[in-house]
């Protein structure tokens, strides 16, 4: 019985998938460099929201008008961010 196939012995298991490997590295980092580039961006938007959080909060807090709910969604936001873009830096 004939297979039809005629392998030669110039190529080994570990030449022939090497080329595929590195092709596999070099994705793996480009996603992780697009997830840590997404990541910090998450992280600035977050770190904005608590920074408004904090000024929102500093400026009105003797000025008699009720910013609690302002405040607790301005800072929810900002911490799911944050959560966010460790996720992503952390590869999550």
């Amino acid at each position: 019985m004939n297979t039809g196939h005629d392998s030669s012995a110039e190529y080994t298991a570990t030449e022939a998938f090497e080329p595929a490997a590195n092709n596999l590295e070099a994705v793996a980092k480009e996603v992780h460099e697009r997830l840590f580039n997404r990541g910090v961006r998450w992280l600035c938007v977050g770190m904005f929201l608590m920074a408004l959080s904090f000024g929102i909060n500093f400026l009105l807090s003797d000025s008699g008008t009720s910013v609690v709910a302002f405040m607790y969604i301005v800072t929810s936001m900002g911490v799911l961010c944050i959560m966010k873009s460790l996720a992503d830096i952390l590869g999550f």
